[in-house]
């Protein structure tokens, strides 16, 4: 699988744009890569029985059905993961056993960091050479399993430097009083804030987000060294023209 990762700190407009990618892009988003995974799945593997192909044409069973598949597939296929990526793992659980996060928060970000990697180890055995474009990426799950704080570049670098590379990096940048502002503005249209985000007042939220932004920085400078190909964007150009770089860098990876 060709894992695309997008970078960038909550509130800078990444989910935006990767909404505006989904009617232009080659590349697949999770969902549409998942549901090809499980057909696939059902139709080529050897351990499908001919009763679960069978049930794959039953309306009100699929979900069910591409449910069970897909949780099957993602343990086998994180088992696997785990053998091969141990030492990224090990890094993980020591960042996690040092972080100043409660132990609540601990547990959400290990939650969420482990659905990623059940998803990617999944995918990567039924996409072969196919394009694969992750909001919700490895990259970007380094703020799951540490705090976006000062002081923890090291730690950031140390992940950066163990994950497993992806093929291409989509990092978008920001400014920190932007972010804020487009944070502040959201809340107050929604009522929703992202767990890191409550309880800060601005001048809190701005300390976090400039963290976050470095970690972002750090990632991009640490998985280009490594031999990724890193593309950044500036969150305050317009939409319609990051998403055209993006489309114009993915086909270009394509053809690599």
């Amino acid at each position: 699988m060709k894992r695309y990762d997008f970078l960038g700190v909550a509130g800078a407009g990444k989910t935006t744009l990767v909404q505006q990618l989904k009617r232009k892009s080659a590349a697949m988003l999770p969902a549409a890569a998942v549901d090809l995974a499980v057909s696939r799945t059902i139709t080529q593997s050897h351990d499908t029985s001919w009763k679960h192909r069978l049930l794959a044409y039953v309306p009100y069973l699929q979900a069910s059905l591409r449910n069970s598949i897909v949780t099957k597939g993602e343990s086998i296929a994180f088992a696997r993961f785990s053998e091969i990526n141990n030492t990224f793992l090990a890094t993980v659980h020591e960042m996690l056993s040092q972080s100043s996060r409660s132990q609540y928060r601990r547990a959400e970000g290990y939650y969420h960091f482990l659905r990623t990697v059940r998803r990617i180890a999944f995918l990567e055995q039924w996409m072969v050479g196919e394009g694969v474009l992750f909001d919700e990426s490895l990259s970007q799950k380094v703020y799951a399993v540490m705090p976006s704080d000062h002081g923890n570049e090291v730690q950031a670098r140390r992940y950066f430097e163990k994950m497993p590379l992806p093929t291409a990096l989509i990092h978008l940048d920001a400014d920190a009083i932007q972010v804020v502002r487009q944070v502040r503005e959201r809340e107050l249209a929604t009522g929703k804030l992202i767990p890191g985000h409550r309880g800060l007042n601005d001048e809190d939220l701005l300390r976090s987000t400039e963290a976050s932004l470095d970690i972002a920085r750090i990632g991009a400078e640490c998985l280009h060294a490594r031999g990724c190909a890193v593309l950044t964007l500036a969150a305050s150009e317009a939409i319609d023209n990051n998403a055209l770089k993006v489309c114009l860098f993915l086909e270009n990876q394509s053809l690599k």
